[in-house]
């Protein structure tokens, strides 16, 4: 006796899947698309899940459009300011070195390198995190600038070098790595064809602070002394980043019942991963000193503190030519013969890593003056400044989603 079909009750029926619309209408492909689940990462009435073009509709415009280019001038702002402190520590070194209570204290450069290295070691640990935890960008940022801020206010009663190192060194490079990485993660959001030009503008923000903050550094601490230039320095990073906060929002609307994403592990066995992950770790174990011992180096030289200073920048011109050409160079699509595809970031890279490494063999370990110092500074600038506009473009290359 055959059976009879029993119909499913509604809630085990298995729903059909939504339809997004062809990415060719667009003009995107489909691997550049930003993951967008409505059912899961957006607070979307579930009465316009069927109406795929609606839904692209709700969202602001990607890769420009008044939100776009506000929260890029925002996240700009802040890596000018927040970042740039730290890249500009020389000044604070070589009047530290030169000072009581740090007077010849060797360990002096462990401040500056706390406050980069943070950013760099804490990605593995930061990146899964801010993924898991979309709806609380903003206030993982609010929390990051705050400790930031506080580690230079504190650093102002420093009274020997320990605590010094614990300050404007650990308290702010923690603050950095906890502030830095959902401004990414909405980066990856709201810019997704021209993400790469995006990352070259954001990270060239701290070449435009490098040409006033050295000059403005240094004056502070010639006249008021290191304690009241740290205090002031707080302040104005209050100022200059607190109203900016509004403008921290992600693209995508999250649901606050949103089942918590994974991270997807997969790029583990890409081959990619594990060159590009080198390469970058090796460059930047090497970035970073020389702008850090610039102006000690040009004092050894007989160069005043001044000209020390003003050799910082130098390099922070450069860079801004460099991180916006290499970010847009790897946005750029190449259509010559029978090549149709966008410019390698391999090549990139090795342009970058390779051409960085003539600058301090042929330039900086020749220089024994200071025409020789600002070709090394300029050039430097360049090469090594525009590598990590290309961050951008290495996740792409190893991960099947866009955003961290």
């Amino acid at each position: 006796m055959p059976s009879k079909s029993k119909k499913r009750p509604p809630h085990m029926t298995r729903p059909e899947p939504l339809r997004l619309r062809s990415s060719a209408k667009i003009g995107i492909k489909a691997s550049e698309r930003p993951m967008f689940s409505p059912s899961k990462s957006n607070s979307i009435p579930s009465s316009e899940l069927s109406d795929p073009e609606k839904l692209e509709e709700e969202l602001p415009p990607a890769d420009g459009g008044a939100a776009a280019w506000k929260f890029l001038f925002a996240a700009s702002t802040f890596e000018a300011f927040m970042f740039g402190l730290p890249l500009n520590y020389g000044v604070f070194e070589n009047y530290y070195f030169q000072q009581e209570p740090f007077r010849g204290n060797k360990n002096l450069a462990s401040v500056g390198t706390l406050g980069t290295c943070f950013f760099f070691l804490g990605a593995p640990l930061a990146t899964p995190i801010v993924k898991r935890y979309r709806r609380w960008h903003r206030e993982i940022i609010w929390a990051g600038w705050l400790i930031a801020i506080s580690g230079v206010a504190f650093a102002s009663f420093a009274r020997d070098i320990t605590s010094l190192v614990a300050t404007q060194g650990l308290v702010y490079g923690v603050g950095l790595l906890i502030m830095y990485y959902p401004i990414i993660s909405m980066i990856n959001e709201w810019w997704v064809v021209r993400r790469g030009l995006a990352m070259g503008i954001f990270c060239s923000a701290t070449g435009v602070s490098g040409l006033g903050m050295p000059f403005v550094l240094e004056a502070l601490l010639s006249r008021y002394g290191w304690q009241t230039t740290l205090r002031v320095t707080a302040l104005f990073l209050i100022c200059a980043c607190g109203p900016l906060m509004p403008f921290f929002k992600n693209r995508h609307p999250v649901d606050h019942h949103a089942e918590i994403a994974h991270t997807d592990w997969a790029f583990f066995k890409m081959p990619a991963f594990y060159a590009l992950s080198f390469a970058t770790l090796f460059q930047g174990l090497g970035m970073y000193f020389p702008l850090l011992f610039l102006p000690t180096y040009a004092n050894s030289l007989g160069l005043s503190p001044t000209m020390g200073a003003s050799l910082l920048a130098v390099p922070s011109l450069s860079q801004i030519i460099g991180q916006v050409g290499f970010g847009y160079l790897s946005d750029f699509h190449v259509k010559w013969l029978f090549i149709d595809r966008r410019m390698s970031v391999h090549l990139l890279v090795f342009i970058s890593s390779f051409m960085s490494s003539i600058c301090i063999f042929a330039l900086w370990g020749l220089a024994q003056s200071l025409t020789m110092l600002v070709a090394f500074a300029f050039m430097f600038g360049i090469f090594g400044g525009g590598y990590v506009a290309l961050w951008a473009r290495m996740v792409s290359q190893i991960s099947f989603r866009k955003l961290i």
